[in-house]
């Protein structure tokens, strides 16, 4: 049974059991707390908290998932970056007994997946003794096949009762497959599981307690309460399983990766498993290459930081076997990705659809990293140095350095020492990764915090849950309730400056789709409050607030104090929430304009634009597009034109609710990448030029957009183009100031607003031909001035001094000194405008002898606090102390008197 066969038994199992099948969640959550989706449950978050309704109480789901914790171990038999999860949920339906018997139903039944019982064996929490006798008494396992473990292997989050985080929580029970004859094994599970001899293939989460505990007293014990409703959390691998199932070696032998490798191995010319070292960079390079596609498919592209930093690291990783172990000396990337799609694009569609932009993302990405490799490479000799002595350290700091800057994994550094007879300081590389792993540690993988409520309060009580009706379409003022308020401490313990609260009803849109979130003012006849934010945590909107207005103190007082001040339970308290209009009609005209900017964009520049990225401000719009060059300013200028001319046509914008989203996209409806979409749409169309997915809000007419202008064009990442754009009253304020400008300067010039082009032109050449002037000028003074000329062990060095001179003339300087001595080393110092420059330049006699250029100013400029570098036979360096540049150019003879030492 293959990887196919398998997602599909899976399915069609769990439909038996009254499960609803719910689509693979984009690998971006909806979730601040996680940079990827890194688990099948996920998306059902808000479920379990019991915030929000889920659509069936039993779900499953086939959902695709990145983790990196594990990546170094990537290449093994088993581990993988990006990997499908296979999951069965019960959101307070079901419990132990049931995914207990299901489970093993699923995997030994004949009708199913027919598994060996006698090669399964189980780990449970070592205090869950009802689990323990469910798999004996109910399944038959024997007591020598069910391992307890400690809540670091078996607890979820893992210990979580000792370390928390508080929220809800369980104890786990995995199932392993036995990969090896039972006589090797060697009787201790443990040890067994670490060497691969045992692998799991399913994890049970049972949620059945909340964590509670006093973070302000923690000698307090910590309360594990039962959960009113216990819950069911399960994941299994999909490609570990079909390894097991088909008996094959790892699961880089599936079919989720059989075309990977193979592509690869024909591209390389060499066996995909000629070798142990070429077995780990193939399988690298396909699990990487797996990952890299589906990031960008859901809308990340290399950047440096946040998901943007991962997926170029994965990039780098991948180019890196590719060009230090199989040979890969030309780009290959985008040549192998048509195999991912034969892999996986049958189940995964959004591969088929965004072929084209995820080709070229990962294309522009490897030409950019060998330009940076090659650097790296320079910059690794600059450290080590050309010549070493037998047995030297590499510094640990700078193979974390390479890895860091310019994407070195250890293996390259240490292969590189290797060849010059050297190894590296490993434990000081390890001591720099842990201090950026702790620097980076929250955000990747499963959080600690999943659980944890930043400002939702878990209601237990059997109440309503609070949810947040927006109205703000079409109403900006409106009578509602408080439902929940939540201080923000200060360090005292106190209530801060801002707090928030939140509404069983609001005209404030909450940030999302790239808007930014409305402010105005919550108020009653008691206090006025300021919302200076608007934001959405699942069902709930919440209001930033700070205090305009209060009949008793509300900050500075203590959290408990102000909780019963605003009131506190389930609506209590009737406020009028008001929107601040005008700052709201600036940013509809700026979100209606980013859908007329992303049409024309298509338009004039092709349908391979998809939109990256996007900021509704009310001061300006911003907008990120998929593009592989800069505009031209005739590109620039026709989007401008077809936008105006559309904003003069003064169309009705048409919205429409509830549109099922595959009519929609038939319809042609842009989704946009990393959005999720459920069953039904919002549908926002200009008829005859835009219609968009979006939950947004518009003008009700082009023409209430006003002038359109875009003020800036350029680069974001690889593949990625930003323009920044104004309209209505931003617009018209800055063509006046443009105005206003245009005529300032051509007053200064004598001239007029039309002749403003030729007066500078003409100002222009003024410059350049005074600039001659001076050059020469300055090199006849040059010529001028006595060069220090002195012998360094039997080599000429000329050394001459500029001060209040052009920079730039030290290079002609060093030139004409070259062309008068040359047999001579050649160094020239140039002070001017608060800064140095050196230029040294060598002949091919002098560096027979070990004379250097880049190495000599290197260091010559590091006595005026500087850095440079540059080849053998010249060299360019800067410095920012010119009072220390004939200090600096005093060492020149003993710098080349010992580079000349260390030749002979």
């Amino acid at each position: 049974m293959n990887a196919r066969e398998l997602r599909t038994k899976y399915l069609e199992f769990f439909d038996t059991k009254d499960h609803r099948r719910m689509p693979s969640d984009s690998l971006v959550p909806d979730d601040p707390s996680l940079l990827f989706t890194s688990a099948g449950m996920v998306q059902f978050k808000p479920y379990f908290l019991g915030i929000a309704q889920p659509p069936h109480p039993r779900l499953s789901s086939s959902q695709k998932c990145l983790r990196t914790t594990d990546i170094e171990e990537v290449g093994n038999p088993s581990h993988l970056t990006f990997f499908e999860m296979l999951g069965n949920f019960s959101i307070g339906d079901y419990f132990k007994r049931e995914a207990i018997a299901w489970a093993w139903e699923f995997l030994t039944d004949r009708k199913w997946l027919a598994l060996d019982p006698d090669r399964l064996c189980v780990s449970v929490f070592e205090t869950d003794d009802e689990a323990f006798e469910l798999w004996r008494d109910m399944v038959g396992l024997p007591e020598s096949r069910i391992n307890r473990l400690g809540e670091d292997k078996n607890y979820w989050p893992a210990n979580a009762i000792s370390e928390g985080p508080n929220g809800p929580c369980g104890p786990c029970t995995e199932i392993f497959y036995r990969t090896v004859p039972p006589e090797q094994l060697s009787g201790n599970f443990r040890e067994d599981d670490k060497a691969g001899r045992w692998l799991e293939i399913w994890n049970l989460v049972l949620m059945q307690f909340q964590r509670c505990s006093d973070p302000n007293d923690l000698s307090k014990d910590v309360a594990m309460l039962p959960l009113p409703k216990p819950s069911i959390d399960t994941g299994m691998g999909l490609e570990r399983t079909a390894r097991v199932l088909s008996e094959l070696p790892s699961v880089y032998h599936t079919d989720t990766f059989a075309p990977i490798v193979e592509a690869i191995g024909r591209l390389a010319e060499t066996a995909p498993y000629a070798d142990e070292r070429s077995t780990r960079a193939t399988r690298v390079i396909a699990d990487h290459l797996r990952a890299a596609s589906f990031c960008i498919a859901d809308g990340v592209l290399p950047q440096n930081s946040g998901r943007g930093y991962v997926l170029r690291r994965l990039i780098r990783r991948a180019v890196l076997k590719g060009q230090m172990v199989l040979g890969f000396q030309q780009p290959f990337l985008a040549e192998v990705f048509p195999a991912v799609v034969e892999a996986l694009g049958d189940h995964y569609s959004e591969l088929v659809e965004r072929f084209d932009h995820i080709a070229r993302a990962l294309a522009t990405e490897e030409q950019s990293f060998r330009r940076t490799l090659r650097a790296g490479t320079d910059r690794f000799y600059s450290i080590a140095g050309e010549q070493r002595p037998a047995g030297w350290v590499f510094p640990g700091e700078a193979a974390f350095e390479l890895y860091d800057t310019f994407g070195f994994p250890l293996e390259v550094t240490r292969e590189l020492v290797e060849q010059m007879d050297g190894s590296v300081d490993t434990s000081g590389y390890e001591r720099a990764l842990e201090e950026q792993r702790t620097r980076s540690k929250s955000g990747h993988g499963l959080a600690d915090e999943l659980f944890c409520q930043d400002q939702i309060e878990l209601y237990t009580s059997g109440e309503a849950k609070p949810f947040t009706h927006f109205v703000g379409y079409d109403q900006l003022k409106v009578s509602a309730r408080i439902v929940q308020v939540s201080p923000l401490p200060n360090d005292c313990g106190d209530t801060a400056e801002l707090f928030d609260v939140a509404l069983d009803v609001t005209p404030f849109y909450a940030e999302a789709g790239g808007q930014v979130g409305d402010t105005g003012t919550i108020s009653c006849k008691a206090f006025e409050l300021r919302v200076e934010d608007t934001r959405r945590a699942q069902e709930i909107t919440w209001h930033r607030c700070s205090v305009v207005r209060s009949d008793e103190p509300l900050v500075g007082v203590p959290v408990e104090r102000q909780r019963e001040l605003l009131g506190s339970g389930y609506l209590f308290r009737g406020v009028t929430a008001t929107v601040d209009a005008e700052r709201r009609r600036h940013i509809v005209r700026n979100h209606t304009a980013t859908h007329l900017l992303h049409a024309a964009l298509r338009q004039v520049l092709g349908d391979h634009v998809h939109q990256a990225g996007s900021l509704v401000a009310p001061e300006y719009l911003r907008f990120d597009f998929t593009h592989h060059q800069a505009m031209t300013e005739e590109q620039i200028a026709e989007v401008e034109r077809i936008v105006n001319r559309w904003v003069l046509q003064e169309v009705d914008v048409v919205i429409e609710t509830q549109v099922p989203v595959a009519e929609a996209k038939a319809r042609g409806a842009m989704a946009l990448f990393g959005e999720k979409y459920g069953e039904t749409v919002r549908v926002v169309q200009v008829p005859g030029f835009s219609i968009e997915l979006c939950g947004g809000c518009h003008v009700s007419n082009t023409a209430k957009i006003g002038l359109f202008k875009i003020v800036h064009e350029g680069s974001v990442a690889g593949g990625v183009r930003r323009i920044e754009a104004l309209t209505g009253e931003y617009a018209y304020r800055w063509a006046v100031e443009r105005d206003r400008l245009v005529k300032d300067a051509a007053a200064k010039l004598k001239a007029g607003p039309a002749e403003l082009g030729a007066a500078i032109e003409r100002l222009q050449g003024e410059i350049r031909d005074l600039k001659r002037r001076l050059e020469r000028a300055v090199q006849g003074g040059a010529a001028q001035q006595p060069a220090m000329i002195c012998e360094v062990n039997g080599l000429p060095l000329v050394v001459q001094a500029l001060q209040d001179v052009p920079l730039s003339s030290a290079s002609g300087i060093a030139d004409r000194l070259a062309d008068q001595h040359k047999d001579a080393v050649v160094l020239v110092g140039a002070a001017g405008d608060g800064k140095v420059t050196f230029v040294a330049k060598v002949p091919e006699g002098a560096r027979r002898h070990g004379a250097h250029a880049g190495n000599l100013v290197r260091e010559i400029a590091a006595v005026a606090g500087g850095s440079g570098g540059g080849r053998p036979d010249f060299a360019q360096a800067g410095a920012k102390d010119p009072s220390r540049m004939n200090d600096a150019l005093s060492t020149a003879p003993a710098v080349l008197a010992e580079q000349i030492h260390k030749e002979a």
